[in-house]
């Protein structure tokens, strides 16, 4: 795992010595600056010590390998989200993060009945194009057309639905994925 200079350029950022940064992580400065040299690979605790005291998540640290930010539409990476049995195609190159965004396609008059999932979550849905009606827990139906978004425990789904005369295109986001 080759991180260092990624750490090393955060604590540059943050103006902190690397004796500052052995004072906050209980860990010794030799073995610090040979983290940043990449000459040893740090433990995952030694790793979240790190970045606690950088500011900097460990999802992001682990994610620090080159790929581009930059997802192309027409090269979208297409994946299964398996506990929720859907293809989606997602809108990032770090699907590992806390964050998941990604575009659904239900074609007209198809039907989503929600799966319930392990993990407290919370899901953001943008209608792009057609309308969708949306059950949740408790509530009416919300009918949604193009521009209107939803904000809600992913809990509380109950199911999607294709209801316009046109496919239904939503941009969806997720946190923490269901990968």
């Amino acid at each position: 795992m080759n991180v260092g200079s990624e750490l090393r350029g955060r604590r540059n950022e943050l103006r902190m010595s690397l004796r500052e940064l052995a004072e906050s992580t209980g860990l010794s400065t030799g073995f610090l600056s040979q983290v940043e040299n990449d000459r040893v690979s740090p433990s995952l605790a030694s790793l979240e010590r790190i970045g606690g005291a950088l500011r900097l998540p460990l999802f992001e640290i682990l994610s620090s390998d080159g790929r581009d930010p930059v997802v192309r539409a027409d090269r979208r990476p297409v994946t299964r989200l398996k506990q929720l049995n859907v293809e989606v195609g997602l809108l990032t190159n770090f699907p590992n993060w806390q964050m998941l965004p990604f575009v659904r396609r239900l074609e007209r008059g198809e039907k989503y009945e929600a799966v319930r999932l392990d993990r407290a979550r919370e899901e953001w849905m943008y209608v792009l194009c057609g309308e969708m009606e949306l059950g949740l827990l408790n509530q009416d139906v919300h009918r949604l057309g193009p521009g209107d978004s939803v904000h809600f425990a992913s809990g509380r789904l109950v199911s999607v639905n294709s209801v316009g005369d046109e496919a239904l295109e939503i941009i969806c986001m997720m946190t923490p994925p269901p990968l």
